[in-house]
């Protein structure tokens, strides 16, 4: 294999898997490699060679084998999942440094670092990389603190992602509005989703539980479904058909950043719950409302309500914000196939 792809694949995490999707819009499919967790699923989903990535030995073999190594999308570098998560994507840099030096890190969020190891492993090794793309200017800033100053801000890679038809067919003339949720410690998500799905139903409005990762956000959407007689979306077989699931929605409320990304990328305006800096940034960075997870539950329906009203308003942001995205993540790839190589 030419290209080996790196990142956290095969967990149908969609996000991630658009991620990925969107770079096999431009490299030779015969010629990517790409670590998966899941390598049957990978192999079906994109008609490419999968390496299970936790074998170490068949990883390095993969890595030295390659003409380059592309990590794509996604928050590879934090600590926040666990410091082992971080100690396994900089040992893949490090390998492929070694073998030939063309490590390509492309719309990647960085952070959080919490732990002064953490910060000082990746200023160590991100000084050597050669092509450092970032999906957001908190992430750049995080790493000029840490005194790497080779990064470029661009942005996340599904801006690019090409939209298949939906896996599933909604109920015509219906408004249908996009619920993306998932757990977060101690906050009372199911309750907070429920209450909305129901007050959604009051007002005339569908709402579609769709979740994000499957494997941990299904259940939580099952169990909302269960109490509020809303439905949940079933899993598609590709990412791009989510992707154009999105366009089919009258709104979207979302917790997860690539329900956000996904639902904006088809012109559908998003209200944003955040729990994470990324959430801010996308929501900052889109003229989109966003509401703090602290604070949702007492204000959701209100500030669901004030959502789509200003809706029009909202989707008119949208088309003055999201073809500049989609035009970065273009030119990205652009010289992506330059830097790994390809004429």
């Amino acid at each position: 294999m030419e290209f080996l792809i790196a990142g956290y694949y095969g967990y149908r995490n969609w996000g991630d898997e658009g991620a990925l999707a969107t770079l096999l819009q431009v490299l030779p499919r015969e010629a990517v490699g790409v670590l998966s967790g899941d390598p049957v699923f990978t192999e079906s989903a994109y008609g490419v060679c999968a390496v299970p990535r936790m074998h170490w030995r068949a990883v390095r073999s993969a890595i030295q084998r390659s003409h380059a190594l592309i990590f794509g999308g996604g928050s590879l570098l934090q600590d926040a999942t666990s410091l082992r998560s971080l100690v396994y994507y900089l040992t893949l840099i490090q390998w492929g440094l070694r073998a030939h030096g063309r490590v390509l890190l492309v719309g990647q969020g960085v952070g959080p670092l919490r732990r002064p190891l953490s910060r000082w492993l990746v200023a160590r090794i991100l000084r050597r990389v050669p092509l450092i793309s970032l999906r957001d200017e908190e992430s750049a800033n995080l790493l000029r603190q840490l005194g790497v100053a080779n990064s470029r801000v661009d942005a996340d890679l599904t801006w690019a992602l090409q939209p298949q038809s939906p896996h599933i067919a909604l109920e015509a003339n219906a408004r249908w509005v996009g619920l993306a949720p998932r757990t977060w410690g101690s906050a009372p998500v199911h309750a907070m989703f429920a209450a909305l799905c129901q007050y959604l139903q009051q007002r005339g409005y569908r709402p579609l539980l769709i979740p994000m990762q499957e494997t941990q956000d299904r259940a939580l959407c099952e169990a909302i479904a269960a109490t509020s007689n809303a439905a949940v979306a079933p899993p598609p077989q590709h990412p791009a058909q989510l992707m154009g699931l999105m366009h089919t929605l009258t709104g979207m409320v979302a917790m997860r950043l690539h329900g956000a990304i996904f639902a904006a990328a088809q012109g559908v305006p998003v209200l944003a719950i955040s729990y994470d800096p990324k959430v801010d940034a996308l929501a900052k960075q889109l003229g989109m409302p966003c509401l703090a997870l602290a604070v949702a539950p007492a204000s959701l329906t209100e500030a669901c309500e004030a959502f789509l009203q200003q809706r029009n308003a909202l989707q008119q942001r949208l088309l003055d914000a999201t073809p500049l995205l989609r035009q970065k993540t273009e030119q990205l790839l652009a010289q992506v196939i330059t830097a790994a190589g390809l004429p």
